[in-house]
């Protein structure tokens, strides 16, 4: 009779589909990447849906004994729901978000990646994408980009007005401008365009919700956010007033900016420069990419190629520039046959082949491989993005301390106190004093 059985049951998965049997299934959060998967028309502008649904259909594809479940995460959102998810065990078995904590790696929730690293793996990977991810002596990320959206990393120049007041903007790009340097330019970029006498065109804007720009220029005043240990908000400095009063005088003092930064966000931004309403913007070579993303969505009706110059720096300061690297990171599992599945698809994610397609963001990648392939066929893509490695690279820095730094909890008082500044209700120093009292409340909360 057993035998019996036996040969019944063997009998019946055999002759049951593949896909009729118990599949592997992945959860999978990314937060919102628009990414154009292979073969997406040219002349389309892509979705953040449009990624995720290739890449989990083409692995089930490849694995038909998988099924993988995407999320698109929000950024603003994605902090709160993955703490709702930790605490109830119902965390995604891999997860590309905006930031991870490497409180994680302590609390035993991640799986280490290192025993599935081949050495090419090693050798292709920057150090610095590889870093990101080290804790306690093992790699926790799988590497996928390279910097950032160039928020806090580099400047958008937009060249006709430059060279309409005489200004080469080509010794800025390659040699960098000081503070003073800044300034000056500024006000012969700053005019008043229809002839009322009134200004309506300035060299740059910014706005209070626009935090990493505006860290940029604190920072470069020699500005540190917290003490070595990240026990304590120090950005109350002398440097830090000095960084915050430089720009409350661009608007107030200079003119070069538009006032009503209190209530302005960083797309209040991007659209000033869009419109040319201002001659100078923010970011990198994702930023250049959206201009052609709105262009063919119908939301901008010119394109126009800026190019990419770092922030300005204070004589005898290095200069400042937001850096950082992200990728996949993997809970830990139970099931020795789906942490399999999960690393392999990190593994498929993080390949030559898919890594590259961030190119179609304008984006740098964690491979060097890849890197040295992106934007060949295009010079000035290929320039600029040239230009905004170089710039990370020469002095690229973290802005928000460790993983594991709490800056979300905290990022309301910066905002708020660079509102108080910018609104004129506080000096910069009160706004400062205000920010770092609130931000250490609560951070003894949190620890």
């Amino acid at each position: 009779m057993r035998r019996l059985t036996v040969i019944l049951l063997v009998l019946l998965i055999l002759v049951i589909p593949i896909g009729a049997m118990a599949k592997i299934t992945i959860t999978w959060w990314i937060n919102p990447w628009r990414i154009a998967p292979p073969g997406f028309p040219a002349d389309k502008a892509a979705t953040e849906e449009d990624f995720p649904k290739w890449a989990a259909e083409e692995f089930m594809r490849l694995h038909p004994d998988v099924e993988i479940k995407y999320v698109v995460v929000g950024n603003t959102e994605y902090a709160q729901k993955m703490a709702a998810a930790i605490a109830t065990g119902t965390q995604p078995d891999i997860f590309k978000g905006p930031v991870w904590d490497n409180r994680w790696v302590g609390a035993g929730l991640l799986e280490p990646i290192d025993d599935y690293l081949t050495q090419e793996d090693i050798d292709d990977f920057y150090e610095l994408a590889l870093e990101s991810g080290y804790v306690n002596g093992k790699h926790y990320i799988w590497p996928w980009n390279l910097g950032t959206n160039g928020m806090g990393t580099s400047m958008l120049l937009y060249t006709p007005d430059f060279e309409k007041a005489g200004i080469d903007w080509k010794k800025i790009v390659e040699e960098g401008w000081t503070m003073e340097e800044f300034v000056e330019i500024a006000k012969k970029l700053t005019w008043d365009s229809d002839g009322d006498g009134n200004i309506d065109h300035y060299a740059i804007s910014f706005g209070a919700q626009d935090t990493h720009n505006l860290m940029n220029f604190i920072y470069a005043f020699g500005a540190k956010l917290i003490n070595e240990d990240e026990t304590k908000v120090i950005f109350n400095s002398q440097e830090a007033i000095d960084g915050l009063q430089f720009l409350v005088d661009l608007v107030e003092v200079h003119g070069v900016a538009p006032k009503g930064v209190e209530a302005m966000g960083v797309y209040d931004v991007i659209g000033n420069f869009h419109s040319h309403k201002t001659s100078i913007g923010f970011g990198g070579p994702y930023e250049i990419g959206r201009i052609t993303r709105y262009v063919k969505s119908g939301q901008l009706a010119e394109q126009f190629y800026p190019v990419i110059a770092p922030f300005p720096h204070v004589e005898g300061k290095k200069g400042v520039s937001y850096a950082s690297a992200s990728g996949f990171v993997v809970f830990k599992q139970k099931d020795a046959a789906k942490k399999e599945k999960v690393m392999e698809f990190a593994k498929f994610l993080t390949n030559k082949e898919n890594t590259a397609l961030l190119e179609s963001l304008l984006y740098l990648t964690a491979r060097k491989s890849v890197n040295a392939q992106l934007f060949k066929s295009d010079e000035y893509l290929n320039d600029q993005t040239q230009t905004f490695a170089r710039i990370m690279d020469e002095t690229g820095m973290e802005f928000f301390g460790s993983q594991s730094f709490p800056w979300s909890e905290i990022s309301k008082f910066f905002t708020s106190a660079m509102q108080g500044a910018f609104g004129l209700t506080k000096t910069v120093k009160e706004a400062l004093d205000g920010f770092v009292t609130e931000a250490n409340r609560a951070l003894a909360y949190y620890y």
